[in-house]
């Protein structure tokens, strides 16, 4: 909370000095007042409890004077905003959804899994960056535009899953086409495509070295990630006699050259991620690489909350008068 004109808090020490007078005072009245010389006369007599409550007024008093003294110094409720001077990075993230990414060599579960949990890692980190996604195995797809909304990226990278896809494969070319497609309008310091696969292009209208010159031509970097561990890995599979069975197979058919000139022609880089703490060290590295100075300016507006004391101030002034001349009312 803030305050307007916190000077009248210097009130507050004159009211405190107040009621040390007003209490020596009433001590000092309370010497005159008639003794008696045997206390047992009216030690029985017990108080009322309108007696017991009279004191009551006098703390409403207080709470009246600090109220109307806080209401003086106008308190105000502010709501900070920050305005973003210069857009960080557009960043689209382009995963490999098809059936091979279900390869078990990657922890927790397997490579699909360990790559989106890592991704909404990075993703969380770029608070000030709008970032879009591409899902693609034999087709691809815009599975979220260019957002601020990181939440919602990371609730749809944690629902992406192998049978999102109706054509199975390894579209890259198309992948690299519509994240640049998402991008090309883009005004961001720096335009970025994170691709992440763990195969070969083998589907789709449009090669991946083609998909890369016009990456190029607009200006987008290409950070490439080929998942697999290089002597294989497990996949799960169904034996029509002995049920669901580990069955392991040789590394696919990664294809690393490509995946290395169409990062290094558009000012990118290719990373190969045998394992999950590798991936993770690539994900660190390109968020290094990628770190952008952000300039921002803060803004703060309140809202006046001086008429919610004066309501306050209106309420205990209307119980101090119904229990002075109702509740409590004296005699004399």
């Amino acid at each position: 909370m803030h305050f307007a004109s916190p000077i009248f808090f210097l009130l507050f020490p004159v009211l405190l000095i107040a009621a040390v007078y007003v209490h020596i005072r009433n001590k000092n009245r309370r010497k005159n007042l008639i003794n008696f010389s045997q206390y047992d006369i009216v030690s029985g007599i017990k108080k009322s409890k309108k007696i017991k409550l009279y004191p009551l007024i006098k703390i409403i008093n207080y709470l009246i004077l600090i109220v109307f003294i806080t209401a003086l110094a106008r308190p105000q409720i502010g709501e900070k905003t920050e305005d973003v001077l210069n857009q960080g990075a557009d960043i689209i993230i382009a995963l490999d959804i098809s059936s091979s990414m279900e390869a078990l060599d990657f922890e927790p579960v397997n490579r699909l899994e360990a790559a989106k949990k890592i991704a909404v890692d990075f993703v969380k980190t770029r608070t000030h960056d709008r970032v879009g996604l591409v899902f693609f195995s034999g087709l691809a797809f815009t599975q979220s535009p260019l957002t601020n909304d990181i939440n919602s990226v990371t609730k749809l990278l944690n629902a992406a899953a192998t049978n999102m896809s109706s054509v199975d494969g390894t579209a890259i070319g198309s992948a690299i086409v519509t994240a640049t497609n998402r991008l090309k309008d883009s005004e961001a310091k720096s335009k970025i495509i994170i691709l992440i696969t763990d195969g070969a292009n083998n589907i789709g209208e449009v090669d991946p070295i083609t998909a890369g010159e016009i990456a190029k031509s607009l200006g987008i970097k290409i950070y490439a990630i080929g998942a697999g561990d290089p002597e294989g890995a497990y996949y799960q599979v169904m034996d029509p006699v002995s049920g669901m069975k580990l069955v392991k197979v040789e590394e696919q058919d990664l294809d690393e050259g490509t995946l290395t000139s169409i990062s290094e022609m558009t000012g990118g880089q290719y990373f190969r991620a045998n394992n999950t703490k590798m991936l993770i060290n690539i994900i660190k590295e390109i968020d290094k690489l990628e770190k952008t100075e952000i300039q921002s300016l803060n803004f703060t507006s309140y809202e006046e909350v001086f008429d919610k004391f004066v309501w306050c101030l209106l309420c205990l002034l209307l119980l101090k008068i119904l229990l002075e001349n109702v509740f409590l009312r004296k005699l004399t």
